[in-house]
């Protein structure tokens, strides 16, 4: 599998809208976090919100069916045999007076083997940042020192409709929304012979 794919339109125009009116609607289950970049190392107080569609292999949402499509055409396109969700998981972040231009801190979502399917439900700032370090061992967070120090392999503008796929082994991050909402549904994928291929 090539290192990083991006593709636009991954489902069609309707099924984005959609899934935007779902996720925008009065009564999609979000929940607040007061930090999404908290961890051990330092707490850069950007809240947002979260909806998990799948944790652990285990689907938690009733609305996963609606969001289907975007993992199965991404995998259709990549061509992989038998993926599965291990996480998946919308992220909802709202302009924040910040005192700095700092980006999130740099982190990977988890050790075992996955790649991961960012989606991009909505036309925003706050670009996706992967860079070009991928993590080894030991911790999955780095601080915002740490960050300052990796080099940037691309950054992706959220367009909606548009999937980034990327081993999950790089480290990455994403800028602030600064002038609108920012909303991604994030999924970490295997597949068969996964370790052979990434």
């Amino acid at each position: 599998m090539s290192t990083l794919e991006v593709f636009d339109d991954i489902i069609d125009k309707s099924l984005q809208e959609k899934i935007k009116s779902t996720l925008f609607s009065d009564n999609f289950p979000w929940y607040f976090l007061p930090d999404l970049t908290s961890n051990e190392k330092e707490n850069q107080s950007r809240h947002g919100f979260l909806h998990l569609f799948v944790d652990d292999n285990i689907e938690n949402s009733e609305f996963y069916t609606t969001i289907r499509p975007i993992l199965d055409n991404t995998a259709g396109k990549l061509k992989l045999i038998l993926p599965e969700a291990i996480k998946c998981r919308s992220f909802l972040q709202l302009p924040l007076s910040l005192k700095n231009d700092t980006v999130d801190n740099a982190h990977v979502d988890m050790s075992t083997p996955h790649i991961v399917f960012l989606y991009y439900v909505i036309d925003s700032d706050g670009d996706t940042i992967i860079y070009d370090k991928k993590w080894e061992k030991g911790t999955m967070q780095m601080n915002s020192e740490e960050t300052a120090k990796l080099l940037i392999k691309k950054k992706i503008t959220p367009k909606q409709g548009r999937v980034v796929v990327f081993d999950g082994r790089y480290w990455h991050t994403a800028e602030q929304p600064k002038n609108s909402k920012r909303c991604v549904i994030n999924s970490d994928i295997t597949y068969k012979d996964i370790h052979a291929n990434i």
